[in-house]
């Protein structure tokens, strides 16, 4: 026996609204699921890249910490040695300068005094060539890799340094951009549950559509964080 015709039409409006809210709670669920993923992505890649940053940004102050004290350090040392061949050539000059004056002069004296005065240069200059060999020895460790740095140590370590600037930067911007996407994340739940509360309707497909969009929005962005 066949049900009335008047059931069967309201049956059949009925059976749409329960598919089409059956569909919407699917896509919106999955959407949620979605959204939880995404977020979770982006704390850790927030959390990674921030480590990152950091651990970057403390090497390269380090290495220009290090870096300064060694040019200071050589810097002085260089100096000094500069100060005392300065007085070693003025020695000997003067030397040669008293010998000659005594020799034309007829003055042995004088000359004498100016060959001695050379020789005392001569053993002032291997002084100084002792004193800069050994001026390392007996520091300790700290002291004598500053004191033996040479420049193209330094250098290199003044590219390292560059290097790390540039990973905190690069690495800096990657967590930015992750914050980025946890928001626009946030921004396609908040969207979901709108659409939620709407329910079934024209309102509601529309919230929902925007929280996808919004969603895949952030999912690029998680993608461009790793690149």
């Amino acid at each position: 026996m066949s049900a009335p015709v008047g059931t069967a039409a309201q049956a059949t409006p009925a059976a749409r609204r329960a598919a089409a809210r059956r569909r919407f709670d699917r896509i919106a669920a999955g959407l949620i699921g979605a959204v939880a993923i995404l977020a979770a992505i982006f704390a850790l890649e927030q959390a990674w890249f921030g480590l990152e940053s950091t651990r970057a940004q403390v090497n390269a102050a380090r290495l220009s910490t290090d870096a300064t004290a060694k040019l200071g350090a050589t810097s002085h040392l260089v100096n000094a040695s500069v100060v005392a061949q300065q007085r070693w050539v003025l020695l000997g000059m003067e030397g040669i300068a008293r010998q000659i004056a005594g020799t034309s002069a007829g003055d042995g004296i004088t000359a004498q005094i100016g060959a001695a005065q050379q020789a005392a240069s001569e053993q002032y200059r291997a002084a100084i060539d002792e004193t800069v060999s050994s001026a390392v020895r007996g520091l300790d460790p700290y002291m004598h890799r500053l004191l033996s740095a040479t420049n193209d140590s330094i250098s290199a370590e003044v590219e390292n340094q560059n290097t790390e600037v540039d990973a905190a930067a690069d690495a800096g911007a990657r967590a930015q951009r992750a914050v980025l996407g946890l928001s626009i994340t946030t921004l396609a739940g908040v969207l979901a549950g709108v659409a939620a509360v709407l329910g079934v309707g024209r309102a509601g497909w529309g919230t929902l559509g925007a929280a996808w969009l919004a969603g895949a929005v952030a999912a690029i962005t998680a993608v461009l964080v790793l690149l």
